[in-house]
């Protein structure tokens, strides 16, 4: 019996177990189907607002043209407005060439004719691809959609803007046949060069008809729209053009448009594009600027987004330095085979960019007659050598001085170092005419450009130290890999960093920042970007007053340059370098005044070597004179301060201490300054010092 009684109890328990389990289940789906449909409620709340919120997708054949971006100089000179006057002229579907549609619907949407307003297929496969890549490489979105964004949707990345642009796809989709889609498409899409639509692209590039383009053309043509700046022929990235176009062509081949002959033909054919016939001043600087604001504000936003773009850039030093290079390469090429220059100077007080010549003819044609551009053109328009990556020579080299003479190292300007044959791990430098000179001071061998002293002055200061005051003066060339041979140009840097660098070494070591930007503004005048100064002190001053004293010091060189070595100025201080690549491959000056900092680059675009001899100081140094004759006429007398901490003698004509003693041949030079070596005693006699220091007799 009372087991009887107590297998009851446990089947009670059981129930009531059962009973209160159901309650808890019934509780948690009913609030989770709560929660969801709240959710639906809550998303197609959202889907009707922006509904009833889109724009009419009939006004596609009346919407208004993108809205140009124009740049000026800094006194407000209009440089180029990109799209300014928006090139359009709208054609029927059969009006435009087959091979154009084909090749649009190849590389944009492979399944146009076969899937509606999304293609779940493209999205996916461009989910994979990105994920593949580790960045975004494809996008997903359908023609449609894409013509539902540019035609009738602002450029903003929202989620909101994206629902929008969903939803009036569906609704393109459901009114309009699939070749009303595509003729729409084809007349509305940009191209570049202020070119919209298919016809007036053709026209622009290409001097035809949209009916009469062959199918290399169409592949052209259609590679240009993810990117038209980027991609423009006459542009900095041929080289990426090309593979784009031979992508497209590939696709055509996979989506059985084309079969392998056509393929290969139109891969091979080559095209002439027109040149550009819109209006630009200072052609290398402005596609410079076009690429840097390409990258902060998106293809999209410049072409349409109406920026006002107030540059650094004077039109007069413009003038100047583009006369310079234009007349300096054509001496050049005949004398040293050296086809190519450029030029860029900087406002050491802040860093602005001044003046930019990437080449001496951004219109021109590629030289010699007949060369192929990338493979063997020792000067192409489309270049910008003065923002390529070339090796430096022997400019690179106070870098590495103004660094030893911090307070880390302290070495100064009488510092003894030896050069004699030296090894480094079997790296062997050598000077410049295979000799060596035994003891030399820092003044002696930076002045010379001797080779062995800075191979050891960089070795004793370290690799890693010379790079940081590098970077920290705005080279933002890596640096990397080139060990000892980095203090004679081992690494690539670029003319306009190094220009920057300079004018930051004038500026007493304070970095303000290379830029070409006073303001940038969008269409409503509200200010997205303005100039504002760094001021950040990236070198020792007295390091660069030491540095200084050599640079400016044309007597300590001409027992290596010569008297008329074109490194100095009439009636100014000025501090200079050269540099000359193995073999005479490229030819540098780089020199700056209190005011202004300039520098010249010269060789040849493929990178053939010029002729034997032909160093710097001949072939990139006339230059620079010349176009600092006359940017510095009429201006004022400077000089650079002299911070504490730093000895200012009277010197003769050898270097010495003047005193009455020596006083024949005599000369006190304002703007150098001779740091005293230990335990200097100060002689008698008509001198000036301001402070004295103790310094290493020698270096290690």
């Amino acid at each position: 019996m009372a087991q009887k009684h107590k297998k009851n109890k446990t089947r009670r328990h059981l129930a009531t177990f059962r009973h209160n389990s159901w309650i808890v289940v019934r509780s948690l789906f009913l609030g989770f189907f709560g929660i969801c449909l709240l959710a639906a409620l809550g998303g197609l709340a959202v889907l009707f607002y922006i509904n009833a919120s889109l724009p009419d997708y009939r006004q596609l054949d009346q919407h208004a043209a993108p809205e140009s971006s124009k740049i000026y100089s800094r006194d407000g000179t209009l440089l180029y407005e990109f799209h300014g006057e928006v090139k359009r002229t709208a054609v029927g579907l059969n009006d435009i060439s087959g091979d154009l549609q084909n090749a649009t619907i190849a590389i944009e949407d492979k399944d146009f004719y076969s899937h509606g307003a999304l293609s779940f297929t493209g999205i996916a496969r461009a989910i994979v691809a990105n994920y593949k890549s580790g960045e975004v490489t494809q996008g997903g979105s359908t023609i449609t959609q894409q013509l539902a964004k540019n035609a009738l949707l602002s450029r903003d990345r929202s989620f909101g803007r994206k629902l929008s642009e969903i939803l009036l796809a569906y609704k393109i989709e459901a009114h309009y046949s699939k070749a009303q889609i595509l003729e729409q498409y084809l007349n509305d899409i940009p191209y570049g060069r202020n070119a919209y639509g298919a016809e007036a692209a053709a026209q622009t590039y290409f001097g035809k008809s949209a009916h009469n383009l062959d199918l290399a053309e169409s592949a052209y043509l259609a590679a240009l729209p993810q990117a038209p700046s980027y991609y423009n022929p006459n542009g900095d990235h041929p080289d990426e053009l090309e593979a784009r176009k031979n992508k497209v062509l590939d696709d055509m081949l996979a989506q059985h448009y084309i079969n392998q002959d056509q393929h290969d033909q139109a891969r091979d054919e080559k095209v002439e594009f027109q040149q550009v016939k819109t209006s630009i001043i200072a052609p290398y600087f402005v596609s410079w600027i076009q690429n840097i604001l390409t990258e902060q504000y998106g293809e999209q936003f410049l072409r349409e987004g109406g920026l006002k773009v107030y540059t650094t850039l004077d039109l007069h030093l413009q003038a100047l330095a583009e006369q310079t290079i234009k007349e300096g390469v054509a001496v050049n090429t005949k004398k040293y085979n050296a086809w190519n220059g450029a030029l860029v100077a900087v406002e050491p007080s802040s860093g602005k960019i001044l003046a930019m010549v990437g080449g001496k003819d951004y219109f021109g044609a590629p030289e010699p007659a007949g060369c192929k551009p990338g493979v063997n053109c020792k000067f192409e328009p489309n270049v910008n050598a003065a923002v390529s990556q070339r090796q430096p020579g022997s400019s690179f080299k106070p870098y590495v001085y103004v660094t030893a003479f911090g307070p880390q190292f302290n070495y100064n300007p009488n510092t003894k170092v030896l050069d004699a044959p030296v090894s480094f791990g079997g790296y062997t430098p050598q000077d410049y005419d295979g000799g060596s000179r035994g003891w030399v001071t820092v003044r002696k061998a930076l002045a010379g450009s001797l080779n062995i002293p800075a191979v050891r002055t960089l070795n004793a200061i370290g690799v890693d130290n010379a790079t940081k005051t590098a970077h920290a003066l705005g080279i933002t060339s890596p640096l990397q890999n080139c060990g000892l041979t980095l203090v004679l140009g081992g690494c690539e840097i670029r003319l306009v960093d190094h220009v920057g660098a300079f004018a930051a070494l004038s500026n007493m070591g304070v970095y303000e920042g290379t830029t070409p930007f006073l303001k940038i503004e969008d269409k409503y005048g509200n200010t997205l970007e303005q100039y504002q100064a760094k001021n950040q002190q990236a070198v020792n001053p007295e390091a660069v007053s030491e540095l200084i004293s050599i640079m400016t010091d044309d007597a300590s060189r001409q027992y290596i340059f010569g008297k008329d070595d074109h490194l100095t100025l009439p009636d100014r201080p000025v501090a200079c370098k050269t540099g000359t690549t193995q073999a005479w491959k490229d030819g540098w000056t780089i020199c700056f005044t209190p005011q202004l900092a300039a520098g010249v680059w010269v060789g040849n675009d493929d990178g053939e070597l010029m002729r034997s001899g032909a160093d710097g100081v001949f072939t990139a140094a006339p230059l620079w004179q010349k176009f600092m004759l006359a940017a510095m006429a009429g201006q004022p007398l400077q000089n650079w301060p002299v911070p504490p901490g730093i000895v200012q003698i009277k010197v003769d004509s050898a270097g010495r201490p003047y005193t009455s003693k020596n006083a024949t041949g005599g000369r006190y030079d304002n703007y150098a300054w001779y740091a005293l070596p230990k335990e200097f005693k100060v002689p008698a006699g008509p001198y000036a010092v301001t402070k004295k220091i103790t310094v290493p007799a020698t270096a290690p």
